[in-house]
């Protein structure tokens, strides 16, 4: 019968940094079950960092939903920035103590959730609490959110309160930056919107007869809004349309019609209104811009920098994938 050999570890010495290895990965594999990250002293769940994303893509939701490049998982592309702010967020709020008290935390949320029902849920206090129910939210984790944002608000608000910028800065921005201050080319049109292509093309064939557009857009138009106005939009740039509709829309000259365009709205008659062509804008007719946008900047250095003194040499470290 032969002898079993027994492997003896200290005849493999290339062992002990492979258990070594082994031991780390389990380790951190049970930690980031249990921890999201650690920010100083405070550690943030699982849970806490699920909520900020649930939080983040609601709040996107709410103003990209319909625009021509949304993101249906913008908040997940973004997670490691979003937790890398989250923890940031806990030195902040400690900064920021006493800036705003409890009560005027609890009116701010509550005026920014009475908004938000009034204008973007409108009579639709069902769809409110069902839009809610999807990204996993509700009232009371909003109210601790935005009584948050109050208190970083002030926080920022303090910091940047004496940054100024003088006439000279602001020649200098426009100079630097003189494109973005050029007016694009600009179009307005009228549109009807349909459901049905059979509809449309009954709409259309009595534009062409010489039904007034006007009235076809208050009677068929599905987009009440513009409807009213004779089917009339507010003057629009490029990028600002779903593709489909704006390439329609800026190939068209003052009086003339589209073919019927579909995108994901319906289908669309388009009549151009009226085109105004892209301007160069001199420092003296957007000095006022100027001064903002290079207000903002310097603003915008002198918060990143009051950040990263505040985060010092406080350990954070992001575990979650």
């Amino acid at each position: 019968m032969g002898k079993v050999s027994r492997i003896a570890v200290g005849d493999k010495p290339w062992l002990f940094p492979l258990v070594a290895l082994v031991l780390v990965i389990a380790i951190f594999m049970f930690l980031a079950s249990q921890v999201a990250a650690f920010a100083g002293g405070k550690i943030i769940t699982p849970a806490e960092f699920e909520q900020r994303l649930n939080i983040i893509q609601f709040s996107y939701d709410l103003q990209f939903e319909e625009t021509p490049n949304y993101q249906t998982d913008f908040a997940r592309q973004n997670r490691r920035q979003v937790l890398s702010q989250l923890a940031e967020e806990h030195f902040l709020l400690q900064a920021a103590a006493g800036l705003a008290s409890q009560e005027e935390q609890a009116e701010y949320a509550s005026q920014l959730l009475d908004w938000l029902k009034n204008n973007l849920f409108p009579g639709k206090g069902i769809d409110y609490q069902e839009t809610l129910a999807k990204y996993h939210l509700d009232e009371s984790t909003l109210n601790v959110y935005f009584g948050n944002n109050l208190l970083l608000t002030r926080l920022h608000e303090q910091v940047t309160a004496e940054v100024t910028v003088s006439e000279e800065e602001a020649k200098t921005y426009y100079e630097e930056h003189r494109a973005s201050f050029d007016q694009p080319e600009m179009i307005k049109v009228a549109h009807i919107l349909v459901a049905e292509q059979a509809e449309a093309e009954m709409v259309l064939k009595e534009i062409l007869q010489g039904a007034d557009f006007a009235l076809l857009a208050k009677q068929y138009s599905l987009d009440s809004e513009s409807a009213e106005q004779g089917g009339t939009l507010q003057w629009f740039s490029r990028g600002q349309m779903e593709p489909k509709f704006e390439e329609a829309a800026f190939a068209l000259q003052p009086g003339q019609i589209s073919p019927i365009i579909a995108t994901s709205h319906g289908y669309h008659i388009i009549r151009a209104e009226g085109r105004d062509p892209a301007k160069e804008q001199t420092f003296e007719k957007v000095s006022k811009q100027a001064h903002e946008r290079a207000l903002a900047l310097k603003q915008d250095l002198a918060w990143n920098t009051y950040r990263q003194q505040v985060r010092g040499r406080r350990l954070i470290l992001l575990l979650a994938r």
